[in-house]
């Protein structure tokens, strides 16, 4: 009888083993089967002879202004700088940065690199590359340009009001100014004249700029996703121009019913030492806003 019950506990012990394994093993499985983590692509790194010696982002500058003046016939020296920003080219989002065929091959891949818009009159240009600047290209695309105005006469702004750079406000209409009248005027209040609905658009907010900083001009972004309006400190306050929050205020030529905002700070001080295209013969200043998207 022992020797039975011996036989019977091993036969016991085995198959408690056997489901222990199987389970195990399916519970690996249903691991695989429901992740919905992607593969992490890899990260292409400029190999040592594709990267420039010195500043990235001066690198960048150079870079696109010796690719506009080769393709535009003009002096490196002429085309203006209006943004630069680090980028990351994808294979879902690609640019228009001349990836490598050995990287193009691989899969799901990140380049680390820059953007730099540029302007040459008065028409933008942008310019991809990787980080170490050795490989880039200049973007056939050119952006559009839409007129920006000042509105210094039909709002007035509170001083103690705090600042909320996550929020740009977007005026279609005159039912829009009621609504923002009755829900913010400890920010600002805004009268009815003035304004040509529906050709124009009124946009307020916040910018980490002072003092007394205004938009210069607007354009299309080169995603085609939003509306970027620069801003810039006038020439007579450029000496005492500093990082302290300000709000502004413009009007912006409407494009799309749905269109949404962004406000990009100039990398010049100065205003007044450029000529922009005048957007209504009766208008002396250019505008004012915020960064952020509505």
């Amino acid at each position: 009888m022992s020797k039975i019950a011996t036989l019977s506990n091993s036969h016991s012990r085995i198959t408690v083993t056997v489901f222990a394994v199987l389970f195990i093993v399916l519970l690996a499985a249903c691991d695989d089967f429901y992740s919905d983590s992607p593969p992490t692509p890899d990260i292409a790194q400029p190999t040592p002879a594709n990267v420039r010696e010195g500043n990235p982002e001066q690198n960048v500058e150079i870079a696109a202004r010796d690719a506009m003046a080769v393709k535009l016939g003009i002096s490196a020296d002429a085309p203006r700088k209006i943004l630069l920003e680090h980028a990351t080219w994808t294979n879902q989002n690609p640019g228009c940065y001349p990836t490598p065929e050995l990287v193009l091959g691989s899969g799901p891949y990140l380049i680390p690199g820059y953007r730099i818009l540029m302007l040459h009159d008065d028409v933008f240009y942008e310019y991809n590359t990787d980080q170490g600047v050795g490989t880039g290209a200049l973007c056939d695309s050119t952006l559009q340009l839409i007129p920006a105005e000042p509105v210094y006469d039909i709002v007035t702004t509170a001083d103690d009001a705090e600042p909320d750079f996550d929020t740009i406000h977007v005026l279609h209409s005159e039912e829009d100014i009621a609504e923002f009248n009755s829900n913010f005027s400890e920010m600002a209040t805004i009268s009815l004249n003035q304004i040509e609905w529906p050709e124009e658009v009124l946009i307020g907010g916040w910018v980490n700029s002072s003092p007394n900083p205004e938009a210069t001009r607007a354009y299309l972004s080169p995603q085609g996703t939003s509306i970027l309006i620069e801003v810039a400190v006038p020439e007579e306050f450029a000496q005492d121009a500093g990082n302290n929050p300000s709000q502004i205020w413009a009007f912006v030529d409407i494009t799309e019913p749905d269109s949404t905002y962004e406000f990009v700070l100039a990398e010049y001080q100065s205003k007044s030492s450029r000529e922009y295209p005048s957007t209504r013969q009766n208008n002396t200043q250019q505008l004012t806003t915020s960064k952020a998207p509505k």
